[in-house]
C-alpha cells in the first residue's frame, strides 16, 4: 500500500494528490515530539499518507537522508548575488511606482480640491507593467 501513495513527477517522491515530498515530512519524522495527529493536522494529511512517507524513508533511508543534506546545503547557501540583485531591482522598481501612484493622487486631489481618499479610481491607472514599459522608453 505504500507505493500505491507515493510517487516522483520530478520533485521527488511526494504523496499522490498532494505536492507534500517526502523531504518536507522528514524533519518531523526526525522529531521525536512530532506526532502523526500532529503531522496530519499540519500537512492536511491522513494516517495512511503519512505512514506511507514513513515507511517510504525508512525503506530508502540512505538516499532520501543524502537528498535531504543536498537540500538542506543548497538552502543554507542561499540565493546567489544575481537573484538578490534581481530582487532589488525589482524592489526598487515597485516603490518608484508606489512614488508615482502617490504624487499622481496628490496632484488630482490639489487640482481638484477633493480629498485624496475620495478622488482614487482605477481609471486612467497604468498597470506596473505598462508603467515599466513607459520608463524604459524614456
Amino acid at each position: 500500500m505504500p507505493n500505491q501513495l507515493i510517487h516522483d513527477r520530478g520533485r521527488g517522491p511526494e504523496l499522490i494528490g498532494t505536492r507534500i515530498t517526502v523531504y518536507n515530512l522528514l524533519p518531523h519524522f526526525l522529531d521525536e515530539s512530532a506526532t502523526e495527529a500532529y503531522i496530519c493536522r499540519l500537512y492536511d494529511l491522513t494516517s495512511e499518507q503519512v505512514a506511507a512517507a514513513r515507511a517510504f524513508v525508512l525503506n530508502h533511508a540512505g538516499t532520501v537522508l543524502a537528498r535531504h543534506l543536498q537540500i538542506e546545503e543548497r538552502l543554507a547557501a542561499g540565493n546567489p548575488p544575481e537573484v538578490i540583485e534581481q530582487a532589488q531591482r525589482t524592489h526598487n522598481a515597485f516603490v518608484k511606482f508606489k512614488e508615482f501612484l502617490d504624487a499622481r493622487d496628490e496632484t488630482q486631489a490639489v487640482t481638484e480640491d477633493k480629498p485624496v481618499r475620495e478622488n482614487k479610481t482605477t481609471a486612467n491607472v497604468p498597470t506596473f507593467s505598462e508603467w515599466m514599459a513607459q520608463q524604459e522608453s524614456r
